[in-house]
């Protein structure tokens, strides 16, 4: 395996020390301003360059309570977990031990019959970007479906991709949670670890918090989900039924502050405008524009000459945006701890307003 070196390490924390750690007036003023009209519990919103990270948060760590949320709070971020498995692959691929053309079925022969035919020759690329035709697995009534799976995580990992690989295949294209469950599987085939142990060398590389799971079931001090019940925004305890199944982490249950998620995505940035980092840029260009709509763990668009890409997760409670503007080389994160239709909407109308009004705080 491919080591990372001493003085990359220490770049890295003497960079990600560099950055104000404080919220910025103008960002606070204008999170609560949405906040409060769109009735969300709590937000937090970054503005990330090259360079610079500045800050916004607003609200309470729940709806019917007085704590407020502060930086260092965590936020569950859903699919965009998907950017990090894809990172975790990619890594692997620099290291010459996989490659986006690796078929499933070259590391799981046992796993292949005449049942599942359509997907002989699926890859992990295929997985990754969401043209493996696997069934979504985006909706709770899927999961009604499925056997009470034993063992380890990894093992339910692998049984539950055995029970998909033998389900009627969808259109290639559909947005699959239970493709990135197939895709880490073979991330673990080739690392020689759970993806949960993969995971955890990644982010002490990058010398970066995250927890799997939502954030209050490791501390209350955390944000608390929310739905809707009786069209009031509900928080949901620790101990609430509601959970992601363990063996779906790959795919969508990673909870992290918005201090460290825009640490991960301004390597990102710096790596798409030429910057090798924990990644060569190259690859942070393929990750992100490697494919047209939807490349590795990324959406990408174009719209008047001008090039994006995007991310939303959401498993219900929490919702995150995460928008890239590659000609202003910047990108804009915000986290909520609801997730209905009108939290959606003052999301998308405050990531608006800090992109336009950007002179505002960035020249501070």
């Amino acid at each position: 395996m491919k080591k990372i070196s001493l003085s990359f390490v220490l770049f890295s924390l003497v960079s990600f020390v560099s950055f104000s750690q404080k919220s910025n007036v103008y960002l606070d003023s204008l999170t609560e301003s949405f906040r409060k009209e769109h009735k969300i519990p709590s937000l937090a919103v970054a503005y990330v360059t090259t360079d610079s990270i500045y800050y916004g948060i607003s609200g309470t760590t729940k709806i019917d309570g007085t704590q407020k949320v502060n930086l260092k709070n965590k936020f569950h971020i859903g699919s965009n977990t998907k950017a990090i498995t894809s990172f975790i692959a990619m890594k692997f691929i620099e290291e010459d031990k996989i490659s986006l053309e690796t078929k499933f079925f070259d590391l799981f022969k046992e796993m292949k019959s005449e049942k599942n035919t359509f997907y002989h020759e699926i890859t992990l690329g295929d997985l990754l970007s969401h043209n493996a035709g696997i069934q979504s697995y985006t909706a709770g009534v899927e999961f009604k479906k499925l056997p009470d799976f034993k063992g380890t995580t990894s093992e339910k990992r692998k049984s539950f991709s055995e029970f998909v690989l033998n389900e009627n295949s969808v259109p290639k294209g559909t947005y699959s949670n239970a493709g990135y469950v197939l895709a880490s599987l073979m991330l673990e085939k080739i690392g020689g670890k759970s993806y949960e142990e993969l995971l955890k060398k990644t982010f002490s590389d990058l010398n970066l918090d995250y927890f799997i799971g939502f954030p209050n079931k490791e501390s209350i001090d955390n944000p608390w989900g929310h739905w809707i019940e009786f069209i009031t925004n509900i928080p949901l305890a620790p101990d609430h039924f509601y959970k992601m199944e363990d063996f779906m982490v790959s795919a969508g249950d990673i909870s992290m502050n918005i201090i460290d998620y825009s640490k991960f995505i301004q390597l990102h940035l710096k790596g798409l405008f030429g910057e090798d980092n924990y990644l060569k840029s190259e690859n942070y260009k393929a990750l992100h524009l490697g494919k047209p709509n939807m490349a590795y763990g990324w959406g990408n668009a174009k719209s008047n000459s001008l090039t994006f890409s995007y991310h939303d997760g959401s498993a219900g409670t929490f919702y995150t945006h995460l928008l890239i503007s590659h000609e202003m080389k910047t990108a804009v994160i915000v986290f909520a701890n609801s997730a209905d239709t009108e939290t959606q909407k003052g999301i998308y109308k405050l990531r608006e307003q800090v992109m336009e009004n950007n002179h505002n705080f960035a020249n501070d």
